[in-house]
């Protein structure tokens, strides 16, 4: 059996070469590094809780939260009750897409912030009605009426929002309009998770809703035993936070009985981002010296002893855990993605596929380049055949009009080529973007075209990974070195 060539990897990352296949750790466990991050340096090392230290069983958490969101329409802002028959859909969309409140579409923008996907409601948008609405100006995610979707929470929001915005069309919400419809889901959203009901039965369930990963305390206790201080920094508040960490982590070390013996300072309620940029005094938690709710980043450094560089801070929120962070106060971060080892294994299932693409791009491009060329030897022949038909001989004429039907003969064979290869590209495209989502593709790529939530992972992470369980993988000493940079010219 043809054993599948390895894929590229998901952004820009050194292979080892001549490794043996048996000492290579599997993508899946990699941290990928986008900057050198020296961990020996590193300080204190702090996490996200929800979608960082815990994780959570999809789709069940998220038809979750579009119940009780729903609940709160039809109770608090008087939407119909049949919102409460209609079921969710984990597959609509996907982290990284743009909410357009204003029109009532779901956007997926590429790293100029152009919008290369959409959808109306549940509607999927043709090229042509995009290129309309939204031509090829950047969009604003800041902008009055717009939404980053950047956490995996807000998965059911966008479904919900679309299926009203479905609803609104077809006259069944009289006096809403889409603006109106997303701030009603906003606040259904927010109160569903603030004033908790959802949490609270989370917490009554939490083998059904909360995934268990068997190494992360293995993976806590290595940096903790290398010296390093680690810390939670969680927006949740106390009883959430030690509801689920106690359920990770409680008797999974004999030297380390409770959760809170694996933390120097826990942080609940923090207000991020705000946390990073605000000055608010912290509360003391009865009961547990080392817990906290409230305050503020710089008092968080002052109690660690350590500051700027020395941190290193993991979450899951590319704005809230990750740029604020960074901007703000200068600590390395680390981007959380639980959509990673799926997407690495799509990736390897597909890497047949991939190769052929490149391939077929690769010829696409020679042959436009060979085309345009040979277009441009044409038209040199046909100025000469007019400017000097009264100098040259019948013999030297006959000459230029055979070279040039032979010219424009390889020309078109050229363009075929090109129009051959444009075909090839498309089915695969298409084909490779449905193994990852239907409406949407991958949610670092369309096509060739990085997507702006990937190109906000380049901006802002110094590294990412899949589950904080592979931190057991590195050597708390060690450095973890991204790839070479180098200008296209320097790749020879």
């Amino acid at each position: 059996m043809h054993k599948k060539t390895a894929p590229p990897s998901l952004l820009p990352v050194p292979r080892i070469l001549d490794q043996a296949e048996e000492d290579r750790l599997p993508h899946a466990r990699k941290i990928f590094a986008l900057r050198d991050v020296p961990f020996g340096e590193i300080k204190a090392l702090g996490f996200d809780m929800d979608y960082t230290l815990s994780h959570y069983r999809s789709p069940e958490i998220d038809e979750l939260a579009f119940r009780h969101a729903t609940a709160y329409l039809v109770q608090g802002r008087g939407y119909p009750a049949e919102l409460l028959t209609h079921g969710f859909d984990p597959s609509f969309a996907v982290r990284g897409l743009v909410l357009d409140g204003v029109r009532g579409n779901l956007l997926k923008l590429n790293r100029e912030r152009q919008v290369v996907r959409a959808t109306h409601g549940t509607a999927v948008l043709e090229r042509e009605e995009i290129l309309e609405m939204y031509s090829r100006r950047r969009v604003s995610a800041g902008e009055p009426g717009f939404r980053s979707i950047d956490t995996l929470f807000e998965i059911s929001e966008s479904h919900l929002y679309a299926h009203l915005v479905d609803l609104h069309d077809l006259g069944r919400l009289p006096g809403r309009g889409y603006q109106q419809i997303f701030s009603d889901v906003r606040w259904a959203i927010d109160a569903a998770h603030r004033e908790g009901k959802m949490k609270a039965e989370v917490l009554a369930n939490r083998s059904l809703f909360i995934l268990k990963d068997p190494d992360l305390a293995r993976a806590l206790d290595r940096w903790k035993r290398a010296g390093k201080k680690l810390f939670v920094v969680s927006n949740s508040e106390w009883a959430f936070t030690e509801g689920v960490l106690s359920h990770l982590l409680d008797g999974q070390d004999p030297a380390r009985p409770s959760w809170e013996d694996y933390f120097d300072l826990v942080v609940v309620s923090s207000r991020k981002p705000a946390f990073f940029t605000e000055e608010p005094l912290p509360e003391a938690l009865e009961g547990h010296p080392r817990a906290f709710s409230g305050g503020n980043a710089h008092w968080l450094e002052a109690q660690l002893g350590a500051q700027g560089e020395e941190l290193l801070y993991v979450g899951d929120h590319i704005y809230g855990d990750i740029l604020r962070s960074k901007k703000s106060l200068s600590w390395r971060t680390m981007l959380l993605i639980p959509e990673l080892g799926e997407a690495l294994q799509r990736l390897e299932e597909c890497a047949e596929e991939l190769l052929e693409l490149m391939k077929a791009e690769t010829v696409r491009r020679r042959a436009l380049r060979q085309g345009a060329m040979l277009r441009d030897l044409l038209k040199r022949n046909r100025e000469h055949r007019h400017l000097l038909a009264q100098r040259l001989s019948p013999e030297a004429l006959r000459a230029l009009d055979l070279e040039a039907r032979s010219l424009e003969a390889d020309a078109q064979g050229q363009t075929l080529r090109v129009r051959v290869q444009e075909e090839l590209i498309a089915g695969l495209t298409e084909r490779l973007e449905r193994a990852f989502n239907h409406n949407w593709g991958s949610i670092f790529r369309d096509g060739y075209e990085q997507t702006r939530f990937a190109d906000q992972i380049q901006q802002y992470a110094c590294a990412y990974t899949g589950r904080i369980s592979n931190l057991y993988m590195v050597d708390p000493e060690s450095t973890l070195y991204a790839p070479v940079p180098m200008l296209p010219h320097e790749r020879v």
